[in-house]
């Protein structure tokens, strides 16, 4: 008997009953017209209205087939065709949409076998599979699956944004042993715990932000999306024996920021992280927050020494690599470096991962050196500001010797305007063409009108004066 009901319910058999059941009391009611009526045959005016009826019931089908999903092409118009009359048989496999890499699905939809379909908003991207083997990875837009796909694991677009060691409001240092919170805590800030060259413990709130590697709108969405990227990261998270429950979620990225972290804060002592040594622009700890972002973002990095120092191609370019700092000239001045391959970004880049941004939040000491921190801070503060002053000097004559020169050439632009598009005969025609030229400049620069007093009515009585001194020539 449970058998029996078991086989009642399968929903190929219940549609089936149900149309055979229709057509019988449609039958019947043509027999029964044919015995109380005028006695003619209603057969052929049955069997009409049945072909109608089914021709109607395609035709409508087709109809609204091009309006139930967002498709274009007319081969996947035919597969929406498909499903519905699949799905009317009891036939259809799963019908799934994913959101920013979630699956939403009905209980029991993905256990469904057939012919189905995966609709994927502009942040999704996901790997089929069969029970053998991985057969395609999909992007943004509608894909339908045969009848023994499913999905392998779905991924995210967006920028993905992985925060790693204590929290802001965390005193890693300070807190209690009975604190209901201290293991905690401690956890979260081993994983950043670190060594400065001097033997000091340092702990970092670290934040990376990470992709899927893609150009903005490449495959159709405004977060771009790239199969063979895409398809490196889930294969690459699915190796990992990730949860696939959810979109994948790679830490790798977030573990090498932690051990270039480690590697660069071993090439410092802890009074050395915020001074700015004369061959750097910014304070030690912005230099070991660019280099970890350099080498997670470009193929070959410069090379810092034991002693956190840059390493010069040649050591005789010293005083220009200085002057060029000086002048911030930075893509000049780098390119006087020794530089190295960066294994980390050519992992992530077969990864098919790239990182946008890391930013070291905050830095937890241990109280006394928190202490001596501040003490040393009181006592270097005026050292640090004239460093900066002299360094807003530097900065300004440079833009001001810059302004002068593009000036210069602006002027002398706008001066010889006129007598190059003229032949002149004598000096004093030429000479009137670059006074006009120069007088029309002036009166068209309003800035420069305003701070000019009697230079405009000069420039007017030379014209008119070398106007005087051509006429005789003439």
């Amino acid at each position: 008997m449970e058998q029996e009901d078991g086989t009642l319910k399968k929903p190929l058999l219940k549609k089936l009953v149900g149309v055979g059941l229709f057509l019988f009391a449609y039958l019947m009611v043509g027999v029964v017209l044919g015995f109380t009526g005028d006695k003619t045959d209603h057969t052929f005016d049955i069997l009409a209205d049945l072909i109608l009826g089914f021709i109607a019931l395609f035709g409508w089908m087709a109809f609204f087939a091009q309006f139930v999903l967002p498709v274009a092409r007319l081969s996947d118009r035919w597969q929406v065709i498909e499903r519905l009359i699949a799905y009317i048989m009891g036939g259809h496999g799963p019908a799934i949409f994913i959101e920013n890499g979630f699956t939403r699905i009905k209980e029991g939809e993905d256990k469904k076998k057939g012919p189905g379909v995966i609709w994927l908003d502009s942040a999704s991207t996901a790997i089929l599979r069969t029970a053998g083997h991985f057969t395609r990875t999909i992007g943004p837009g509608v894909h339908f699956t045969g009848g023994h796909e499913y999905i392998a694991a779905t991924a995210d677009l967006h920028t993905l944004t992985q925060t790693i060691g204590p929290l802001d409001n965390d005193e890693p240092f300070k807190i209690q042993e009975n604190d209901p919170n201290y293991r905690i805590v401690k956890d979260r800030a081993n994983l950043t715990s670190a060594i400065t060259r001097d033997g000091i413990t340092v702990c970092a709130a670290i934040t990376i932000n990470f992709r899927v590697k893609s150009i903005p709108g490449e495959g159709g969405t405004r977060f771009g999306f790239n199969i063979r990227h895409a398809e490196a990261a889930i294969r690459e998270s699915i190796v990992r024996d990730i949860k696939l429950e959810q979109p994948v979620w790679n830490p790798l990225p977030g573990k090498m920021a932690v051990d270039l972290w480690r590697e660069y804060l071993a090439k410092f002592r802890l009074d050395e992280l915020f001074e700015i040594d004369e061959n750097r622009l910014d304070a030690t700890i912005s230099l070991i927050a660019e280099m970890i972002k350099k080498r997670l973002t470009r193929v070959r990095v410069e090379m810092l020494d034991e002693y956190g120092h840059v390493v010069l191609e040649n050591k005789k370019s010293e005083d220009n690599y200085r002057q060029l700092l000086k002048e911030r000239k930075i893509e000049a001045a780098e390119s006087l470096l020794k530089k190295v391959e960066s294994t980390e970004f050519i992992k992530l880049s077969e990864m098919g991962l790239e990182v946008k941004s890391i930013n070291i939040r905050k830095l937890f000491f241990m109280p006394d050196v928190e202490e001596q921190l501040i003490g040393q801070w009181k006592n270097d503060w005026l050292k640090n500001a004239q460093k900066e002053r002299e360094q807003v000097e530097i900065d300004r004559k440079l833009w001001e010797t810059t302004g002068k020169q593009a000036g210069l050439k602006d002027f002398a632009f706008n001066a010889s305007r006129e007598i190059s598009q003229k032949t002149t005969e004598t000096p004093a025609q030429a000479l009137k063409l670059l006074v006009h030229a120069t007088s029309r400049g002036a009166q068209k620069n309003p800035i420069l009108l305003k701070n000019l007093n009697n230079e405009l009515h000069d420039l007017s009585e030379i014209y008119s004066w070398l106007r005087k001194m051509e006429g005789p020539t003439q």
